[in-house]
C-alpha cells in the first residue's frame, strides 16, 4: 500500500512538472514572438518618422525662401520660433536632449506580465526538468522590454514636437496663405496615418501567439499575469491575493497588527479608555450636526468648481480641433502599401460559334488592384482562356491563348460601381476564328522555324474595350462575391459573337 502510494504521488509530481513545462515553452514562444514584431514595429515606424522629417525639412526651407520674399514680417516672426523641423530632426538623432517622459505600453506590460508567469512556472520545476532555454532559447530580459518601451517614447515625443510645431505653423498663417503649408499638413496626417496602422499590426498576434495564447488562457491563473491592470504589481508584486500574513510580512500594518500593539501597550486600562473615547466621540458627532450647514455650503462651492472643470475639459477639446486637417483626408494614403492591395478572381464562358469555328470558351483570371481612394481603385490582370469544344456531345479541351488586363473601378453606392477596362488576347495565330488568320505567311507551315514558334503560339490578338457595371456582394467576413456586366464596344472589328461580357468572381 505504501509503495502504491509513492508511486501516486510520483506519477502526480511528474504530471504537474510537466504541465508546468508546457506552460513554460507555450509562454516562451509568446513572448518571443510578440517581443520580435514589436521591435521590427519599432524599426520601421522609426524609419518612417525620419523619413518625414527629411521631407519636412526640405519643403520648410522652399516655403521660407518664398516667405521671405512674399511677407518679410512674418518671416521674421517664423525665424524667431527656437522649433523648427530641422532643430526636431536634430534631437531625434540625438534622444539624450529629449525630457525624461514616463510612458507604459500595454503590450510591453502584458510582456513582463508573462515574464513573471514564466518565473512562477519554473520555481515548480527540478533542475534537471527540460526546458526552451536549456537548446538556447531565452526569453526577452526586462531591461530589453524597457529599451524597447524608451524607443516608444522618444518616437511618441518626436511625433508630438512634429505636431506642435505642424500646429504653430497654421496659427502663425492665421489669414495668410502661405504656399506649401498644406503639403507639409498632409505629409504629416499621412504619415502618423501609416505609423498608426504599423503599431496596429504589432497588436494583432501570428498564428504562432494565437496558438500559444490560446493554451496559456486555459491556464489557472494566467489572465492575472497578462493583464496589467488587475493589480498584479499592487503590494510589492503580490498582487491583489495577497493574505494578512503576506502584507505583514512585507511590513504593511494590518488589522489584527494594530491590535495586538494597542492591546500590548494599554493592556487592563483598554476597557476604561473605550468608555471615555464614547463620551468624546457622542461629543464630537454634536458639534458636527451644527457643521452639517457649512458643508452643504461647501458643497454648493463644490458644484461650482465641477463646473469649472466642465469649462476647462471643453476648452480642452477645442484645443484638440486644431490637430484636424484643413483638407479632406484620403484614409487609404495612410496605410501601408500592401493594405491598399486588392485581389479578384473571375470567371466568364461564351457559347460556340455557328459556324464551329470558334468553340465554347472558359476564361479563368486574377486581377489585383491599387486602392487610389476609397471609391477608385485601378488595376491589372491576367487570364487564360480555354477551349471547351463545340457542345456537350463534342466536349474538347483546347488552350486558346492568353488575355492581358487593365482597368479602373470608381465606387458609386450599395456596392455598384462603374468600371472600364481595356484587355488584349494572345491567341495561337492558326486559330480559324480569327480576323487576322486570313494571311498565308502565318498559316503556312512551311514558313515555320524556331524564330516564329512563338509567334505561332501568341501571334493571334484580339481586343477588348468594355464599359460596365460591376456590383459586389457580401459572401462571409472575408470574402466578396462580384458580378460583372459590361459592353465591348470592339465586338464588331474584332469579329467576336456577342458585344456582352458577363463575369462571376470574389475578392478579399
Amino acid at each position: 500500500m505504501l509503495i502504491n502510494s509513492l508511486f501516486t504521488c510520483l506519477s502526480d509530481s511528474q504530471l504537474f512538472a510537466q504541465e508546468a513545462q508546457e506552460n513554460i515553452d507555450n509562454a516562451t514562444i509568446y513572448i518571443n514572438h510578440k517581443a520580435s514584431t514589436l521591435e521590427k514595429t519599432v524599426d520601421i515606424t522609426g524609419s518612417l518618422q525620419r523619413k518625414l522629417l527629411k521631407r519636412l525639412q526640405r519643403k520648410e526651407d522652399k516655403m521660407l525662401r518664398k516667405l521671405a520674399k512674399q511677407d518679410s514680417f512674418l518671416y521674421k516672426q517664423y525665424i524667431q520660433q527656437h522649433l523648427t523641423y530641422d532643430s526636431i530632426a536634430a534631437i531625434s538623432r540625438d534622444t539624450s536632449r529629449l525630457p525624461p517622459t514616463v510612458g507604459n505600453n500595454t503590450i510591453i506590460d502584458s510582456l513582463k506580465g508573462i515574464q513573471r508567469f514564466i518565473q512562477s512556472q519554473e520555481g515548480k520545476l527540478s533542475a534537471s526538468s527540460a526546458s526552451l532555454k536549456a537548446v538556447g532559447i531565452s526569453i526577452p530580459q526586462s531591461d530589453q522590454l524597457n529599451a524597447l518601451q524608451q524607443k516608444l517614447n522618444e518616437q511618441s515625443n518626436i511625433d508630438q514636437l512634429i505636431q506642435q510645431h505642424t500646429n504653430d505653423l497654421k496659427q502663425l498663417a492665421g489669414s495668410y496663405n502661405i504656399n506649401g503649408l498644406q503639403s507639409i499638413q498632409k505629409d504629416v496626417y499621412y504619415a502618423r496615418e501609416k505609423i498608426k496602422a504599423y503599431k496596429e499590426l504589432a497588436d494583432d498576434p501570428d498564428e504562432a501567439e494565437q496558438k500559444a495564447l490560446e493554451y496559456l488562457q486555459g491556464t489557472e491563473g494566467f489572465d492575472k499575469y497578462l493583464n496589467s491592470s488587475s493589480g498584479n504589481n499592487a503590494f510589492g508584486g503580490l498582487g491583489n491575493d495577497a493574505s494578512a500574513a503576506d502584507l505583514q510580512r512585507l511590513g504593511y500594518q494590518t488589522k489584527s497588527s494594530v491590535s495586538d500593539a494597542i492591546q500590548q501597550k494599554l493592556g487592563d486600562n483598554l476597557g476604561a479608555i473605550q468608555q471615555q473615547m464614547s463620551q468624546q466621540i457622542q461629543q464630537y458627532s454634536d458639534k458636527l450636526n451644527g457643521l452639517k450647514q457649512k458643508a452643504d455650503a461647501l458643497k454648493a462651492k463644490a458644484d461650482e468648481v465641477k463646473q469649472g472643470i466642465t469649462d476647462v475639459q471643453g476648452a480642452k477639446d477645442k484645443l484638440k480641433e486644431v490637430d484636424a486637417p484643413d483638407f479632406k483626408p484620403n484614409k487609404e494614403k495612410g496605410k501601408p502599401f500592401w493594405q491598399r492591395i486588392t485581389t479578384q478572381y473571375n470567371f466568364q464562358t461564351s457559347r460556340a460559334t455557328v459556324d464551329g469555328l470558334k468553340p465554347a470558351m472558359l476564361n479563368l483570371g486574377a486581377n489585383i488592384g491599387y486602392k487610389q481612394t476609397e471609391r477608385l481603385s485601378f488595376g491589372v490582370g491576367l487570364a487564360l482562356n480555354t477551349g471547351l469544344g463545340r457542345d456537350w456531345q463534342h466536349l474538347k479541351l483546347s488552350y486558346e491563348g492568353i488575355s492581358l488586363r487593365a482597368f479602373a473601378d470608381q465606387l458609386f453606392i450599395y456596392g455598384f460601381s462603374f468600371q472600364v477596362g481595356y484587355e488584349r488576347a494572345f491567341i495561337p495565330a492558326n486559330r480559324p476564328y480569327l480576323v487576322a488568320s486570313t494571311d498565308p505567311s502565318i498559316n503556312n507551315p512551311s514558313n515555320s522555324n524556331s524564330d516564329n514558334a512563338l509567334q505561332q503560339a501568341f501571334g493571334g490578338q484580339q481586343q477588348t474595350a468594355y464599359i460596365g457595371i460591376m456590383k459586389r456582394y457580401r459572401i462571409s467576413n472575408k470574402l466578396s462575391g462580384t458580378f460583372l456586366a459590361g459592353y465591348n464596344i470592339l465586338w464588331h472589328e474584332e469579329g467576336q459573337r456577342s458585344p456582352w461580357i458577363l463575369r462571376l468572381g470574389w475578392e478579399k
